[in-house]
């Protein structure tokens, strides 16, 4: 008889783990407290328009990514045409001012050089120096998908330091925060562009630089659909191999005997019982709400008291009646605002304007869906969980003033609104049930990039976690991995050979759009 592995939480983390449990044999259920499958990776539909609620870009959307091959047994882009845009997205500078941002790192350092007056030599070296270190970059194949090897000795080590030895230059340059890493350049310019590439604040300038390369290497496109789109595929090469979801379903124990997990218990007071119980679902719930904190040790109490979280963010979302895919608007314009900018109760630093007109699965024909994100910290809405009336107040408040801002940005576009949406760090709560409405846990630091979290907790057997919360920056690629691995050490455990199998091929790349990218 098949072992049988209970999964909290229908996201991807989750959705993966149940797929590579059944391709081994596995008894899996999936039981997920949303309709949807997806998680953090979502979007909802609103008078025809789809509002994408996460993905920019997805790594290993190109064969030569080392994830490409995850994604294919996950099913994740089957049957999807990828757009591989030349033009990324626009820095737009305070005084109004266009960097333009492309996937080619030459392009992008020629037309920087060519569209800042009176750049310094030692910025446009400095630059030149960026596209050796993004190319030398992808060079390194950086393995996913498969378990981290144990440590070895110092002499394993060593060797390890070797084989690297031409990146260690790299990693000295971006071996501190993006802020650090533009500080370098003396153009005030260059360095809101260079921050601009991934604005949260107090990131790693390493993940710039891995963002730079794989967007050089046409490894990180977009496949149609978007997010809801991924996570719907995933879910059906699941169901196709045999597995079952439960939606609507809300774990709110995780039964434990003799310090064991045997299974679950449900919101409606059902139990699910199981020869292992994973936890897919958001770490703190899973820590102090399904475990009742009683086998959290120090460490990690601490972490949850103490490291930073990514700050949620809002989405104010559109459908216009116009085709904006022939605009000089770019996929992605990060906007920063010439004067003190608020939506409602919160100062807006930069903004995210994002344009899906290229997709043509998420609006109408001849229609566009357009999203505003920024960044509004969780002490603003953390009061207004419990008082609907002030809640909706200031949703009504920030519908208005992002609305204002987008006629100031796109002249004329007020007469095509025809739809809008805006979900809040509340919102995310309530759907995904992320602490603090993290949407990817911990924020990448020096210190919690270190950090070593435990995938099984002391004193409990027959449990394991996976997802966000056991590695910090953990977007898609590497939750899909995580839950790869995990079965991998399943199987091991178990002696059995892990196997997978590759569900249908992508379409060939969509064409670009040729009017943005010739735009300059």
């Amino acid at each position: 008889m098949a072992r049988k592995i209970v999964i909290i939480g229908g996201g991807i983390a989750g959705l993966s783990t149940a797929c590579y449990g059944r391709m081994n044999g596995y008894d899996t259920e999936i039981f997920e407290m949303h309709t949807v499958p997806g998680g953090v990776c979502t979007g909802w539909t609103r008078r025809g328009y789809t509002f994408d609620g996460c993905l920019h870009f997805l790594v290993g959307t190109g064969p030569g990514s080392s994830m490409h091959r995850t994604w294919r047994e996950l099913g994740a882009l089957s049957g999807k045409r990828i757009h591989d845009h030349e033009v990324f997205g626009d820095v737009v500078l305070p005084d109004g001012r266009k960097l333009r941002q492309y996937a080619d790192v030459d392009r992008m350092v020629q037309s920087l050089k060519s569209a800042i007056p009176g750049l310094p030599p030692s910025d446009s070296a400095l630059l030149d120096q960026l596209a050796r270190d993004v190319k030398l970059w992808g060079t390194l194949q950086m393995p996913m998908g498969r378990p981290t090897p144990p440590r070895g000795g110092l002499v394993a080590r060593l060797r390890g330091m070797w084989k690297i030895r031409r990146f260690l230059p790299v990693f000295k340059r971006f071996g501190g925060t993006t802020e650090t890493f533009a500080a370098r350049f003396r153009h005030p310019d260059l360095r809101c562009f260079l921050r601009s590439v991934n604005p949260i604040p107090g990131m790693p300038a390493m993940i710039t630089l891995m963002m730079l390369s794989v967007l050089h290497r046409r490894e990180a496109g977009w496949p149609e659909g978007g997010s809801l789109g991924i996570a719907r595929s995933i879910a059906r090469r699941y169901e196709e191999l045999g597995g079952v979801i439960h939606y609507g379903a809300k774990v709110s124990e995780i039964i434990v005997r003799d310090g064991r997990a045997v299974g679950i218990r449900l919101e409606d007071d059902s139990e699910h019982f199981a020869d292992e119980v994973v936890s897919a679902a958001d770490g703190h719930a899973t820590l102090f709400g399904m475990l009742k904190g009683e086998y959290v040790s120090p460490a990690m109490k601490e972490a949850y008291r103490r490291l930073p979280l990514y700050t949620p963010l809002m989405q104010v979302s559109f459908g216009v009646n116009r085709d904006l895919s022939g605009a000089d608007l770019p996929r992605l314009s990060t906007v920063h605002p010439g004067r003190t900018l608020r939506f409602g109760r919160t100062e807006v630093p930069w903004v995210l304007l994002n344009n899906y007109s290229f997709d043509p699965t998420l609006a109408p024909s001849g229609k566009s869906a357009l999203t505003i994100v920024y960044p509004s910290p969780w002490e603003l809405w953390e009061g207004l969980a419990g008082d609907r009336e002030a809640y909706r107040e200031e949703k009504t408040r920030i519908l208005g003033d992002a609305t204002a801002w987008l006629k100031s940005f796109l002249p004329g576009i007020s007469v095509d609104i025809e739809a809008a949406d805006v979900a809040t760090p509340l919102t995310t709560v309530r759907y995904t049930g992320n602490y603090r409405a993290s949407y990817e846990g911990w924020r990448p630091t020096p210190a919690t990039m270190r950090m070593k979290i435990e995938k099984r907790l002391p004193g409990l057997s027959g449990f394991s976690m996976v997802g966000q919360w056991t590695a910090p920056a953990a977007g898609l690629p590497s939750v899909a991995a995580g839950g790869r691995n995990l079965v991998q050490e399943l199987c091991a455990r178990d002696g059995k050979e892990f196997r997978t199998t590759v569900a249908e091929e992508p379409m060939q790349g969509a064409p670009e759009n040729t009017a943005a990218a010739a735009a300059s």
